[in-house]
C-alpha cells in the first residue's frame, strides 16, 4: 500500500471520531504523518498515536464538547453584568487551561495591561482557547481589535458570535502554530500555557514561536501544575528553561506569578 494511501486510511479512521472532527485539517494531517513515520507504515498503530497526540493537545483540555448553542445563548440573553460575567465564567469553565485561571482574572489582566507602555490597539491571542472571553476582564479601549486563533473550527465559529455579542472588534482564524504564527502586527500577543504544548510535538519551536511572532510584547505563560493539579517540578523546569533561553536574546524580561500560573512578559 502507498504511503499516500496509508495516510488516507488514518485520516478517514481518525475523522470518524466525533471527538476530533472540529480539528483543523492540517494538524491532523500534521500529526497523522509524523505518526505513521513513528509506526513505520503501520495503520493501525498511527491512528492509535494521531489519536493519543490530539488528546494531548486539544481532547485534555475539553473534557466533553461545548454546548455552544446554549452558551451563546446565555450570553446575549444577559441582562446585566452580573449574569454576563456568570455566563461567561461558566462558558469558560469548560475549558481546563481556562477555567484553571477563572479565580484569578482581574488581578490578573490588571497586572498585565499595568505594565504595558500605552494601551494596545491591537491584541493577538494565539492557541486561544476559551481566553478571548476575558476581554470582559481587560482593560481594554473601545477602539481595540482583538485577533484570536486556535486549531478548534467549531471554537473559533463560537467565539466570532461571542465576541460580536460583547460588543468587541475582533478577528477569529483557525490557525496551526506549528505552521507558522499569524504574520499580521499585533501590540501585544497572549500566548498562554502554550510553548509547553508546541514542544511536546516539536523540539525548540515552541522557543522559537516567542521571537518569531511579530509583536513587540508577548505574554509567555506556563503552567506551574498539571490538569491533575500535580506540581511535578514545573515551576522550576519552566523557569530554568525560559531563562536558558531568554539570555540569548535582547529581550526585556518581567517574571509575574499567578496562582498555577508563570508569566513572562516580554518585550522584544
Amino acid at each position: 500500500m502507498a504511503d499516500q494511501d496509508k495516510l488516507a486510511k488514518v485520516l478517514d479512521a481518525v475523522r470518524e471520531s466525533s471527538r476530533y472532527a472540529s480539528v483543523a485539517e492540517e494538524t491532523v494531517r500534521r500529526l497523522a504523518e509524523s505518526a505513521l513515520t513513528a509506526a513505520r507504515g503501520d495503520v493501525g498503530d498511527a491512528v492509535k498515536r494521531t489519536k493519543r497526540g490530539l488528546h494531548e493537545i486539544f481532547g485534555a483540555y475539553l473534557p466533553s464538547t461545548p454546548r455552544y448553542e446554549k452558551m451563546l445563548g446565555l450570553i446575549r440573553e444577559a441582562a446585566d453584568q452580573e449574569a454576563l460575567r456568570d455566563a461567561l465564567s461558566r462558558t469558560m469553565s469548560s475549558h481546563a487551561s481556562t477555567k484553571e485561571r477563572l479565580p484569578i482574572l482581574t488581578e490578573f489582566y490588571l497586572a498585565i495591561f499595568d505594565r504595558l507602555d500605552e494601551p494596545p490597539k491591537v491584541v493577538a491571542d494565539f492557541a486561544c482557547g476559551m481566553n478571548p472571553l476575558a476581554a470582559h476582564w481587560m482593560p481594554l479601549g473601545e477602539d481595540v481589535l482583538y485577533r484570536a486563533s486556535d486549531i478548534d473550527t467549531r471554537l473559533m465559529a463560537f467565539l466570532d458570535e461571542a465576541l460580536t455579542a460583547l460588543g468587541v472588534a475582533h478577528e477569529t482564524s483557525v490557525r496551526d502554530l506549528l505552521l507558522g504564527p499569524d504574520p499580521a502586527p499585533a501590540d501585544v500577543t497572549f500566548l498562554l500555557k502554550t510553548v509547553p504544548c508546541i514542544e511536546t510535538q516539536q523540539r525548540e519551536h515552541g522557543w522559537d514561536l516567542i521571537e518569531a511572532i511579530n509583536s513587540p510584547v508577548v505574554v509567555v505563560s506556563f503552567p506551574t501544575k498539571s490538569l491533575g493539579q500535580r506540581s511535578k517540578g514545573m515551576y522550576r523546569t519552566y523557569s530554568t528553561n525560559f531563562a536558558a533561553h531568554a539570555a540569548d536574546q535582547p529581550w526585556r524580561v518581567e517574571e509575574l506569578e499567578f496562582g498555577n500560573e508563570l508569566v513572562y512578559l516580554v518585550r522584544k
